[in-house]
């Protein structure tokens, strides 16, 4: 009995309809559409996410540091307190130091005027500042810089240092004092006002506010408010002299500087004046009291008479006298 071989059924396809076949091309299209409005995202995506990625890397590798923080200007303070008002460091990230808000930080220090921080290659942050100029230290309540600006700031731990830089100011406690000194002192230049150990008021017969300054040389200089300026030429004058404790006077009009007897030194004449029959000071006419004169010899010693004392020039007859006494010597 023979077998009988099984035929293999093949599933029948179902053919799509007109209708099937518009609806799949249209989802086609419609995929096709939603993923060509996506690149430009897609592509934004991609820029993004390697841009992160890049910025991450750099920021964690050891390139994207600060190598080198330069500060230039600096003359009264160090360049690492600078560094330090400025809260940089080599652990800052070179693209993150913001130049503005790090100049604003340093200029809330009353000993800077101006600040200027830069980009520089290689990774170097450069600050330029312009500081305030102090030409003095002072105690009254508290421990005070002077500055040129007129200002008296806080002599803080952080400036104790420049005092070795700047002399100590004995007096000019008013508000108007202060003001003239520091004016005065804005034509010093910064090198002389290290020269300088202390400065004081010493009022003269000519002049009631006249300046004293002790040098660190020993040497002591007289000046007014107006002519500090000679002092400039200081190291010039004092050059010409071997001898220290010398006292050197400054001249308002002709800006020059001469050296002369030191005012404790000077013997004081005790001068006498006319007295009139009702014992009042005798004036001249300009209101001057009229002093009393006496005879001298051609050597400027005084004529005695008998009993050994001067003998007076009656009052009236001085210019008659000097102008015969020069007539004689000439």
């Amino acid at each position: 009995m023979g077998l009988k071989r099984k035929q293999k059924v093949e599933p029948v396809k179902e053919e799509k309809s007109a209708v099937d076949e518009v609806f799949d091309r249209r989802k086609r299209i419609k995929a096709d559409f939603n993923f060509r409005k996506a690149q430009p995202l897609l592509f934004m995506l991609a820029i993004i996410s390697g841009f992160l990625i890049i910025a991450v890397g750099y920021y964690f590798s050891p390139i994207s540091k600060v190598k080198s923080i330069s500060v230039k200007n600096n003359y009264f303070l160090d360049s690492s307190y600078i560094k330090s008002l400025s809260g940089l460091n080599l652990e800052n990230r070179y693209y993150l130091v913001f130049d503005y808000f790090i100049e604003k930080k340093l200029e809330e220090s009353e000993l800077i005027k101006s600040a200027t921080v830069k980009h520089k290659d290689q990774g170097v942050i450069e600050i330029t500042v312009e500081e305030e100029t102090p030409f003095g230290y002072r105690y009254l309540e508290q421990g005070e810089l002077l500055l040129t600006s007129g200002k008296a700031v806080e002599l803080k731990s952080e400036y104790l240092d420049l005092i070795a830089k700047v002399p100590y100011i004995d007096g000019f406690e008013s508000e108007e004092q202060l003001i003239k000194i520091a004016k005065a002192f804005q034509k010093v230049d910064r090198n002389i006002i290290e020269s300088i150990s202390e400065v004081s008021q010493y009022p003269m017969s000519y002049d009631e506010n006249t300046l004293r300054l002790l040098m660190r040389d020993g040497n002591n200089f007289f000046a007014s408010y107006y002519s500090l300026s000679t002092l400039n030429s200081y190291n010039e004058i004092a050059s010409d002299f071997t001898a220290s404790g010398l006292c050197i006077y400054s001249d308002d009009s002709l800006k020059v500087a001469f050296t002369s007897t030191c005012p404790w030194d000077a013997v004081v004449e005790e001068k006498e004046y006319w007295i009139d029959e009702l014992g009042n000071v005798v004036v001249n006419q300009y209101g001057d009291p009229v002093e009393k004169k006496y005879f001298t010899d051609g050597n400027g010693n005084f004529i005695l008479d008998a009993s050994g004392n001067k003998i007076l020039i009656p009052m009236g007859e001085e210019d008659d006298y000097e102008a015969y006494t020069k007539s004689q010597i000439e």
